[in-house]
């Protein structure tokens, strides 16, 4: 079934691609060989597929600009839109824009996206500390309970400005901002059930609510969090950068390292906290052009106060392109892994991969090659949300034999591993196919070792993990 969706989606995208070189001078008699120059658009219909969200339609426009040429396969602007759509109920609607002239000297990144989603992952929290039935949402189980059971609806606004400053030429220091408004609340079943057989519709969030909705119930989430809230960090760092190429570097090295603090004054969440996230990748060489060994090692965590619970899948970072938006799990974190599986106060990751580089060939004056990536990916909670302390502070005052407030058949077990959290491992393989090195088509399978993080992945998206 994997083989053949990946050959319908590879098919796909070599008949519908289009491209439009344009500001290039007698481009007619260019050798495909040549630097790029001018803008050169990427246009493709968002026909992917992502085991996570399901089938993915719409349009998506990546217009990069090289300007003379004399620094391609670098550009001096891209911009980036995107509106689609996907099956199982989520969206993006996306602008962001990166440049290394608007402001001489300087590199902005700007971003502005809204996601809405219908069935947002949310398996609780801290990692395997939080128990995963899949028979509880498999229809064809006996313990079959809704297969809305590990979902809730959020909606989410991200607006997003970051500005390198450089200090040599490899090493900027970066400040901006982020503003964020979260918006959680229980599914829509009535939305599912619209038009469905009897038979064939879900049972209402009040016959079997969800995780989240029993989070709510039993207060393990605070009650001013429950439905979300906004808050604005402001961010400064470091980065350091060495990369032989922005898409697709084989030497060098990509570090940053970034402080956000959250005032207590701005936004709904009245939070005061400090958040810290550091991220390197390196690229190492092994046959030129050809084949390379790549790893990137993470790590996100609250320096001080307490992080919203709604805040705490989302991820820090600089720069637009990959930018990860859930917790540790799906396809920019964890491949193979179930999308937010791994949630919780701080986190630490590590993906490492070999990229090898099997096919070069031009077609309609642009230059493609196809690649393949053998990877792994592992990652933890490290620094746990409370959940805890809050489960045994309402139980002391709720007894698990009070079913009324529990509900019936509450077991403890079910629900609960305190104290067991290890790594999250994937393992898995991908292919690439690139124009111009800059714009990429990308397919990942991904397995996961632990059935309690799911049983394996497929994404069809644009670009390498990083």
């Amino acid at each position: 079934m994997t083989f053949k969706i990946f050959t319908i989606f590879l098919l796909t995208f070599l008949s519908t691609f289009y491209t439009i070189a344009g500001n290039e001078r007698d481009s007619t008699k260019q050798k495909v060989s040549e630097g790029k120059k001018g803008l050169n658009f990427g246009v493709l219909p968002t026909i992917t597929y992502n085991s996570d969200l399901g089938f993915q339609y719409g349009a998506l426009l990546d217009l990069y600009n090289y300007g003379n040429g004399k620094i391609y396969p670098k550009y001096y602007e891209r911009y980036y839109f995107e509106w689609s759509r996907f099956t199982k109920g989520s969206g993006i609607n996306n602008f962001s824009f990166e440049s290394n002239r608007l402001l001489p000297g300087h590199t902005i990144f700007f971003d502005v996206m809204y996601r809405p989603d219908d069935q947002y992952d949310f398996l609780g929290y801290n990692g395997y500390d939080a128990v995963y039935n899949a028979s509880w949402e498999n229809k064809n189980s006996p313990d079959y309970r809704t297969r809305m059971f590990y979902k809730n609806q959020t909606k989410m606004l991200k607006i997003k400005l970051d500005v390198l400053n450089p200090i040599n030429k490899n090493l900027n220091w970066v400040a901006g901002f982020i503003f964020y408004n979260i918006n959680v609340h229980s599914v829509d079943i009535n939305k599912f059930n619209k038009g469905k057989k009897d038979e064939d519709k879900l049972p209402s969030v009040a016959d079997q609510p969800g995780l989240y909705d029993r989070y709510v119930t039993w207060g393990i989430i605070p009650k001013d969090q429950i439905n979300g809230g906004s808050l604005l960090g402001i961010k400064i760092g470091m980065m350091y950068d060495t990369r032989n190429n922005w898409t697709n570097a084989t030497k060098g090295i990509w570090s940053e390292f970034v402080l956000m603090y959250v005032p207590p004054f701005i936004g709904s969440a009245k939070a005061n906290y400090l958040k810290m996230s550091i991220i390197h990748r390196q690229y190492f060489t092994i046959i030129n052009n050809r084949l390379s060994f790549v790893y990137r090692i993470g790590y996100q965590g609250v320096l001080f106060g307490e992080e919203p619970y709604y805040a705490m899948p989302y991820m820090i970072n600089i720069t637009n392109k990959n930018s990860m938006e859930t917790g540790l799990g799906g396809s920019k974190t964890l491949r193979g892994i179930r999308r937010n599986r791994v949630n919780g106060k701080g986190k630490a990751w590590l993906n490492a991969e070999f990229r090898l580089r099997f096919l070069n060939f031009d077609f309609i004056r642009q230059h493609f090659y196809l690649a393949t990536n053998i990877f792994t990916d592992m990652g933890m909670i490290v620094q746990k949300a409370p959940i805890e302390e809050r489960f045994n502070k309402i139980k002391s005052q709720h007894p698990l034999t009070d079913t009324e407030f529990w509900g019936a058949n509450f077991k403890e077990t079910d629900y609960f591993n305190f104290d067991s959290e290890k790594p999250h491992i994937s393992y898995g393989i991908g292919l690439r196919v690139g124009m111009n090195e800059n714009f990429v088509v990308s397919f990942d399978y991904g397995r996961a070792l632990n059935h309690q993080d799911g049983i394996s992945r497929f994404y069809m998206g644009l670009g390498y993990l990083f």
